[in-house]
């Protein structure tokens, strides 16, 4: 069928294990979208962070979209909000309860800057250090937040992570989403809004059926994304838990997966 648009995750998808989008990649989206496809950048980052990858692949020329937070923040190809949801404030310290017996820091975002507690690990400063923001350590994290946040970005060893996860589920499962975007990062999110909310979102926006939408993926927080698509495409070297619910498994990340699957669905 003819696709309509292409929705990408950013890191090991769209950029390779390197962070750098291969010039094979970058010019199949561009050819993509000169034939009237439009393409949607689509991360956890904050939209600071995922900016700089719509306008790489000329998002702002074509009339696409990207999102941060998981869909929480959608912006359109003139840097409209057209979409934004938040964590309810009555979850910010029930929350954090749960990780005062851990080693794992907790991380929110506040226009340009991370915010964290003192508890630093091994894993607190990669948000950082990839996005090129500051990150300021505070004492007593819940009682610092006055704003309204997007989500809680969990940071620490995986296996922590995991067994985290398991008693979040179990307590407040039913009324936030929690779900891991990478091993060492689990994300509490409003509940019914990930990446594939995002997707929908762009799609009404844009007057495209959802089922005219390709998505590509490689993590837990791609997988409601991949299922909602009519595309959804794993990278090769997506979590099994992706690909498992995937349309199609492309090549990885180091080698043009994107690039090969748009070919194969005749979309370039």
């Amino acid at each position: 069928m003819p696709y309509k648009l292409i929705a990408l995750d950013i890191d090991d998808t769209l950029l390779n294990k390197k962070k750098e989008l291969s010039p094979i990649t970058h010019d199949a989206l561009i050819k993509a979208q000169e034939n009237g496809v439009k393409v949607a950048v689509a991360s956890g980052r904050l939209p600071y962070g995922v900016k700089p990858y719509a306008k790489m692949l000329d998002v702002f020329r074509y009339g696409g979209y990207y999102m941060g937070f998981n869909g929480g923040a959608i912006m359109n190809s003139r840097n409209e909000l057209i979409g934004k949801s938040y964590l309810p404030d009555r979850y910010i310290k029930p929350v954090y309860e749960f990780l005062r017996p851990t080693n794992v820091t907790a991380m929110v975002h506040k226009g340009d800057v991370i915010y964290a507690d003192k508890k630093v690990n091994a894993y607190t400063h990669i948000e950082s250090d990839v996005i090129g923001l500051p990150l300021n350590l505070v004492d007593d994290l819940p009682g610092f937040i006055d704003w309204h946040i997007h989500k809680y970005l969990l940071a620490g060893e995986p296996e922590e992570l995991q067994e985290l996860q398991a008693k979040l589920i179990a307590a407040l499962g039913n009324e936030v989403d929690i779900y891991l975007s990478a091993p060492w990062f689990l994300e509490v999110m409003p509940k019914g809004v990930d990446k594939g909310y995002g997707l929908q979102t762009i799609c009404d926006d844009a007057g495209i059926d959802i089922s005219e939408a390709v998505a590509f993926g490689d993590s837990y927080n791609d997988i409601r994304m991949i299922q909602r698509a009519g595309m959804g495409v794993a990278m090769g070297n997506a979590e099994e838990a992706l690909k498992q619910v995937a349309d199609m498994v492309t090549d990885d990340c180091d080698h043009d997966g994107i690039a090969k699957a748009l070919e194969k669905l005749g979309v370039v």
